[in-house]
């Protein structure tokens, strides 16, 4: 299975998506807001810049959204394979560019 970018959408829209217990502590600790995270992959364009269906812990993805039209966002959604398994922010942070090339390529 692969990343379905409208499936995510759909539950951080309609505001059905979980955090994990480690996700959220993170993401408050770094000045995130839920509504940064929810206007990052609700609004405009995010794009899933890599997937991960076969990580041990469950699919997942990493999509980069905006929060605030000028703020990038990386957000590692863990992703159900069907759908009573909820979507999930597993993490959330600004891209640093000392690990990304650009916002959508990692560093080798």
């Amino acid at each position: 299975m692969v990343a379905n970018l409208a499936m995510i959408r759909e539950a951080f829209c309609q505001q059905t998506y979980l955090f994990t217990t480690s996700g959220l502590p993170k993401m408050w600790k770094l000045g995130i807001t839920v509504g940064d995270v929810e206007e990052a992959i609700c609004r405009d364009s995010p794009e899933i810049i890599e997937d991960y269906p076969e990580d041990p812990r469950g699919p997942a993805c990493l999509v980069l959204g905006w929060a605030n039209l000028a703020r990038p966002l990386h957000i590692v959604v863990g992703y159900g394979l069907i759908p009573d398994i909820a979507t999930e922010v597993v993490t959330v942070y600004e891209p640093d560019t000392r690990q990304w090339h650009n916002l959508r390529v990692r560093r080798a």
